[in-house]
């Protein structure tokens, strides 16, 4: 499976926030996208799954993602946003799950294959103990979590996340991507991943698409493009990079400020 972009561009209002986007990304690979703030790196997850009128070639596959019905786009994409408070609905978690694989069926019976499923993704993603409780009752971070597992369970073939770790503490954030990892290569997904952590995009990500003012300023493999120049031609941010010992990462630790800061999104 493949998922192709070319000459993508999303506008708010009069303004042009994405533009000119073009890259491919490959099923089984993690990609993900970074850049300063106000780059366009969420809008440009939110005209994928609709949420923002978006224009360009965006191709799933044969299919063409823009021009999708939304049911049907809902089908192929799971999404994964940054605020997860509509979440606090009268369901609990497992209930939630469950409903999220209804596919537009008008029975309230799940299928077993829907109860494994759920209990398959609870699991894994380490959230067994939140099955009877309703969002509400849990912490920002756990409906984070909760959310990704909304998206998992569904088995979408294009996954996108939004600053999935952005509520999480540090071993949670080690355990949510470790999940998203395995579900990637294992269901041969294309998830496409907006994160604020270099140090985490050099650890998971297979490649990496860095936006600067709504364009793309570099993409390709994340050895490759993560190096202290681009960083500092991007984020206005001097790093030096660190080998970690005992493991194939680079971590990139700031050092200063640069003295030519990057510009805000026009």
């Amino acid at each position: 499976m493949s998922f192709s972009v070319k000459d993508y561009g999303v506008t708010i209002g009069t303004r042009p926030v994405v533009q000119d986007v073009s890259f491919d990304a490959k099923a089984g690979r993690i990609l993900a996208i970074l850049g300063p703030n106000g780059a366009g790196k969420s809008t440009l997850l939110k005209g994928f799954c609709g949420m923002r009128h978006a224009k360009g070639g965006v191709r799933l596959d044969h299919a063409d993602l823009l021009a999708l019905r939304p049911i049907e786009r809902a089908r192929q994409v799971g999404y994964v946003a940054q605020d997860l408070a509509q979440l606090d609905v009268a369901l609990d978690v497992f209930e939630l799950l469950l409903l999220a694989q209804s596919g537009g069926r008008r029975s309230w019976r799940a299928p077993p294959e829907a109860f494994r499923r759920t209990e398959e993704t609870l699991e894994t993603l380490g959230l067994s103990r939140f099955a009877r409780c309703r969002p509400g009752q849990l912490s920002g971070g756990e409906r984070q979590m909760i959310g990704l597992a909304l998206a998992l369970v569904r088995r979408p073939r294009l996954l996108l996340l939004d600053e999935p770790t952005s509520a999480l503490d540090l071993a949670n954030q080690l355990q949510i991507l470790d999940a998203v990892a395995e579900h990637t290569r294992h269901h041969a997904v294309v998830t496409l991943a907006v994160l604020h952590d270099l140090n985490l995009a050099t650890r998971y990500a297979d490649d990496v698409l860095l936006l600067k003012d709504g364009r793309v300023h570099a993409s390709g493999a994340t050895d490759t493009i993560m190096d202290p120049a681009t960083i500092c031609d991007v984020y206005g941010v001097e790093c030096h990079p660190l080998p970690v010992p005992g493991t194939r990462y680079t971590a990139l630790y700031p050092v200063a400020r640069a003295q030519r800061i990057p510009s805000p999104a026009q």
